[in-house]
């Protein structure tokens, strides 16, 4: 809106500057037209001087002081001819010193001081034209003085004062009007044509930047713009913002086209504009997500009262192009001034709370500021995040995981790591909770499994036969797109899909089962292996654990690190590779970091291990070295275990290798 007024500021103004100058022009172009009319008046007046006076005087010096009869006479037939043909009025002839000499009409008053000094000027050649309209004429005149010279052009001492009518420079100067206003008018509709074209060319300029061109809604440049200041133009003591997702739009528009898609976001923009207040503000902010500014909202209990209200609009069927269509949505809401002072905080907060209702299997959630405790510094940590996957300062490194049977290289699992520019490499506790709270893990997500399925289709075009291991989300495994990007990088590296192995928390797998359990499924068909991480330390329902479909379980490491020493620790990990096997899935133990616990879980049926006494997370060029290391140390499944000779290192914390 600021920017609109001042647009509109500006063009007020270039308005105003133009018409100066078309005042300016049209004032010189009246000085100019008017000094034409001038000089045409002196030019005729001349003729008529020259006509009658000049050529009835002698050569010679001297004033003229007298005019014999028959001049007078001869002077008198010239003027009557002349006042016939329409080119003269009337005709004067004065002494220097203020004697009339001639008059064709009616002897005039005796001159007064300032007249007889105006016959001193134009003696002194500076002629005098005025244009009147005498009271006793019907039409306007021109009274020229000029001082007439002898035939050798000599000065004759005589003023000749010579009325000439209106149609010898009244029209002339009628006509100059005519064209200065012709001239003026058509500038000033040039003004207005340009200024009207500027203002439309200005106001579609305004309008495309602000809004949506498939809704017609206002976009995410609009919504920041709006004041939240309070007043008049501002919004009262307390609004809302809403910000919402739909579920299912990805199907749509994959299963029905794009057409279909585009028809079903014009469809619910119609929807949100008819469920909100005149005052209110609809935006949409891009794909399937849209923004609700509610103005005069009192408190949190009215604010999620209109946005139950609108949800329950927005989850009734469309029929769209023939087609009966439902989806969801989820809707992240925050409150001004309570969560912000301005849109750009208010739409920060919101998506946090978006983020958590999304994860929380959809509804409707408001921001809670303990989801923000760190607000500046996480937000400096997300820009520049941002940045590195934009700009590829994110490494991935590797940690092997080994049958324990036979030391045999099972595959690998990618760990990121942020080559931060300032603090060095970053595990990823450094920035990936962070990253988890927002729609950054989207992209962070998308990344790492690039990279870590290109890897994986190189070594196994190397001839090793292992696969990739990659930790993904709980917000993850809600997105409905999430399976179908996966297929779309398998199938860009050739890579099969049993090579890939998504690992999962208890936690993510509790967050909504039903729809975790079809997107994993899903998975499932294109022949992708999905294990949960860190068993035991969650909650997961073992009437759910049996039916997720999964491949293997993996020991949470607090249970391995301390398996010689804790009694329960033992009993766990025995109860859960009993359960596992009986469930028909691999148990995998992390945090191995001794030969003695490999020896016991070993004994206890454990099937696979991974841990610093294994290997620690590698880069990705020393993977085929280990590789060979690992073949050549590998004996048969009848055999003692082998393993490349071990780094050892002191245990490290849990971040280090996620």
């Amino acid at each position: 809106m600021s920017r609109l007024v001042s647009s509109w500021r500006f063009l007020a103004v270039g308005l105003v500057l133009a018409v100066l100058a078309v005042a300016g022009f049209a004032l010189n172009l009246q000085q100019r037209e008017r000094e034409r009319a001038f000089d045409h008046a002196i030019t005729d007046a001349g003729v008529v001087s020259e006509l009658l006076v000049e050529v009835e005087l002698s050569s010679g010096d001297g004033v003229v002081s007298t005019l014999s009869t028959a001049v007078l006479t001869r002077i008198d037939r010239g003027v009557a001819h002349l006042r016939d043909g329409g080119r003269l009025v009337g005709l004067q002839l004065w002494t220097r010193d203020g004697r009339l000499l001639y008059s064709d009409s009616v002897r005039p008053d005796p001159l007064s001081p300032s007249e007889q000094a105006l016959l001193a000027d134009v003696l002194a050649g500076r002629p005098r034209v005025e244009f009147e309209q005498d009271e006793s004429r019907s039409a306007p005149t021109a009274t020229v003085l000029i001082a007439p010279d002898r035939p050798d052009g000599q000065p004759a001492g005589l003023v000749a004062e010579i009325l000439l009518p209106e149609d010898a420079v009244a029209t002339q100067l009628r006509e100059a009007t005519v064209r200065l206003l012709l001239t003026v008018g058509v500038l000033l509709l040039g003004l207005v044509v340009v200024a009207t074209t500027s203002r439309r060319r200005m106001l579609r300029r305004e309008h495309r930047a602000s809004h949506d061109t498939l809704t017609g809604l206002g976009n995410r440049s609009l919504l920041l713009q709006e004041d939240l200041s309070g007043g008049p133009r501002g919004l009262p003591d307390h609004a809302a913002l809403l910000l919402l997702d739909l579920e299912g739009f990805k199907e749509v528009n994959d299963g029905l086209g794009h057409v279909v898609g585009d028809h079903l976001l014009i469809a619910v923009a119609d929807v949100l504009r008819a469920a909100v207040r005149s005052d209110d503000v609809v935006t949409r902010l891009g794909d399937d997500e849209f923004a609700v500014l509610l103005r005069d909202v009192p408190d949190a209990d009215a604010a999620q009262e209109r946005a139950r209200a609108i949800g329950a609009r927005l989850e009734r069927p469309f029929t769209v192009d023939g087609v009966t269509l439902e989806i969801g949505v989820s809707v992240g809401l925050a409150l001004h001034p309570e969560h912000g002072e301005d849109a750009a905080a208010l739409l920060r907060r919101a998506d946090m709370a978006l983020h958590r209702a999304k994860l929380e299997g959809g509804g409707i959630r408001l921001f809670d500021p303990a989801d923000d405790r760190n607000d500046g510094a996480q937000l400096q940590l997300l820009a520049e995040l941002r940045g590195a996957i934009d700009n590829g300062d994110l490494r991935l490194h590797f940690q092997p995981k080994v049958a324990l049977r036979t030391g045999r290289t099972m595959g690998f699992e990618a760990l990121v790591r942020w080559q931060h520019p300032e603090r060095g490499l970053l595990g990823p506790g450094a920035f990936v909770p962070a990253a988890e709270r927002t729609a950054l893990m989207r992209p962070l997500t998308q990344w790492v499994l690039r990279e870590a399925v290109r890897r994986c289709a190189g070594w196994r075009a190397e001839g090793w036969e292992v696969d990739v291991a990659v930790n993904v989300a709980p917000a993850t495994l809600l997105d409905p797109e999430f399976p179908a990007r996966v297929n779309e990088l398998l199938a860009a590296e050739q890579l099969p899909g049993h090579a890939l192995e998504l690992e999962m928390t208890e936690t993510a797998a509790m967050v909504d089962p039903r729809r975790t359990a079809e997107t994993l499924r899903r998975l499932q068909a294109m022949g992708v292996r999905v294990s949960i991480d860190d068993f035991g330390a969650g909650y997961t329902s073992l009437s759910y654990l049996k039916t997720l479909p999964v491949s293997a379980l993996k020991i949470d490491r607090g249970f391995v690190t301390h398996l010689l020493e804790e009694g329960a620790d033992e009993a766990v990990t025995r109860t859960v590779v009993q359960l596992a096997h009986d469930l028909g899935l691999t148990v995998v133990a992390e945090g191995v970091e001794t030969a003695e616990v490999r020896q016991r879980l070993l004994e206890l049926g454990c099937d696979e291990a991974q841990g610093y006494f294994i290997a620690r997370p590698m880069e990705p060029d020393a993977v085929p070295g280990w590789l060979r290391e690992a073949a050549a140390a590998a004996r048969p499944a009848d055999a003692r275990p082998a393993l490349p000779a071990p780094r050892r290192a002191a245990p490290s914390p849990r971040s280090a290798g996620r």
